[in-house]
């Protein structure tokens, strides 16, 4: 049974919600540096309620967390739009929530695992781990689409409220670097350790994409760090939004 209350998204809102299906997505583009040309689209979640106000996605999501299969309904139709709606031609990044991959697992019958299997310039984005079970979660995710010939994405690296799993670092084929390093790059030792991160990806062969790039000056950080990609508000005239 889904919580009364849940962080300002109420059950009535909830209901209305997926009852009426007000979804939306917004694809943010993905930038290669070394060219300024786009190489790739994220597709996002949006969510908006009964007057047509934007909800936040992350509210959303943790109220649905309340109830695995409302949460898994919810992610198959997000995902289903996301794919149908996405620019023609282009890499796709899409974000699976693991709680509602986990809901059927790595069985081949999973709806989420036949959706995406087999469609060609897709990314799985893994979100970075809050615990240990998130880890587990994530990690079987991973394997069950690399199995299946995906490529896929580590998202979110170093956010403030995540935990870093070293089978998943090792184990993905690009690593996107939360936006938090944007504003820390000049506290004590963060600089090493991404510097750490960036060598890392280079020797093992993986892509780097930074987030949250909004300004010139980050994007000259970008540069810097030698990053692959980049991604951000700095490009907000060019997202594409979509409702259903």
């Amino acid at each position: 049974m889904l919580k009364e209350v849940f962080l300002g998204i109420d059950n009535f809102t909830l209901y209305d919600l997926i009852q009426n299906q007000r979804f939306g997505v917004e694809y943010q583009p993905i930038v290669e540096l070394s060219t300024g040309e786009i190489a790739a689209w994220e597709g996002l979640a949006r969510f908006y309620d009964s007057d047509d106000n934007p909800l936040r996605p992350d509210l959303v999501f943790e109220a649905l967390h309340a109830d695995e299969l409302s949460l898994f309904n919810i992610e198959y139709q997000m995902k289903w739009l996301q794919l149908t709606s996405a620019p023609e031609g282009d890499t796709l990044f899409l974000n699976i929530d693991p709680h509602a991959f986990a809901l059927f697992g790595s069985d081949e019958r999973n709806p989420l695992l036949e959706l995406l299997k087999g469609k060609p310039n897709l990314v799985v984005e893994i979100i970075e781990n809050t615990d240990a079970s998130d880890a587990i979660y994530s990690s079987g995710m991973g394997k069950a689409y690399r199995e299946h010939g995906l490529k896929i994405a580590l998202d979110d690296i170093g956010a403030p409220d995540s935990m870093l799993s070293f089978d998943i670092l090792l184990s993905v084929d690009f690593l996107k670097l939360d936006r938090s390093w944007i504003k820390n790059q000049n506290k004590e030792n963060y600089e090493h350790l991404l510097n750490a991160l960036c060598q890392f990806a280079k020797a093992s062969n993986k892509k780097l994409i930074l987030e949250g790039v909004e300004r010139e000056e980050d994007l000259l950080f970008a540069r810097q760090l030698g990053v692959d990609y980049i991604q951000g508000f700095l490009y907000r005239e060019q997202f594409i939004s979509y409702k259903s």
